[in-house]
């Protein structure tokens, strides 16, 4: 008996052409809120870790591993990028420095807000070469993260490349801040205690920019502190929310 032939049946090219366009049109409509949430991600990793490095070099002065500790921020033109990093004094140092107060009748520049946090201090620790866990340094991509902050007037401003530092003490009294932190009204300096993180949009940016409005870049955050710590995250989304 003859056996039947067999029918072996394949997809014709008209479908493949199909499949395949079908599988494009899901690529594409996929990739643009793909490539949203990347770059979200990517700044609020950048924005998280800034926030918990001062959070964790407060914590080293309320635990007693340091007495007075800073918190620096600047630029590294060369290399486009923003610089963070932390630094740990010991009791030692700190209690030689609060005792030396005087030059004459003059305080000494530990002893007054302004200088305080400027000064070349012979630091214990440094985020910058350390090995200690205690302190860090973390850099962040100017290409594609800005960092700004608001002046005396509340108009954005673009960090210089000195940056500035915050410097903080357990009870709070050595608190101190220095180049763009620093504030005066009148004859009282203060601390500026806000800092955005933001997505660069353009190569025109250069800071991020914070209006009536809003922001006017995506994914919009602010760090902000107090002299007794209280270091929060926050993300703009038609309002500030605690991240």
């Amino acid at each position: 008996m003859q056996m039947q032939e067999k029918k072996i049946k394949g997809f014709a090219l008209l479908e493949l052409i199909v499949v395949i366009a079908i599988i494009g049109a899901m690529s594409a409509a996929a990739f643009k809120p793909f490539l949203k949430w990347r770059t979200e991600r990517m700044v609020r990793a950048q924005a998280t870790e800034t926030a918990s490095l001062m959070r964790n070099i407060f914590s080293q002065v309320q635990r007693g591993q340091y007495s007075f500790v800073q918190f620096s921020v600047y630029r590294d033109t060369d290399n486009e990028e923003i610089v963070v990093e932390t630094n740990g004094l010991g009791q030692n140092k700190f209690i030689n420095l609060v005792r030396d107060k005087w030059d004459g009748t003059t305080e000494k520049p530990f002893h007054r807000f302004e200088q305080r946090c400027s000064m070349d201090i012979d630091w214990d620790d440094e985020g910058a070469s350390s090995d200690e866990l205690t302190v860090k340094q973390i850099r962040l991509d100017e290409t594609k993260v800005l960092i700004g902050m608001l002046d005396n007037n509340d108009n954005p401003m673009t960090i210089p490349n000195d940056g500035g530092n915050i410097c903080f003490s357990k009870d709070g009294t050595f608190y101190s801040a220095s180049g763009m932190f620093l504030m005066n009204e009148g004859s009282d300096f203060l601390a500026n205690e806000n800092l955005f993180i933001c997505q660069r949009k353009t190569d025109e940016d250069n800071h991020c920019v914070l209006n009536n409005n809003g922001p006017a870049q995506s994914n919009f955050f602010r760090i902000e502190w107090s002299r007794f710590g209280s270091i929060n995250l926050y993300k703009w989304a038609n309002d500030w929310v605690t991240q």
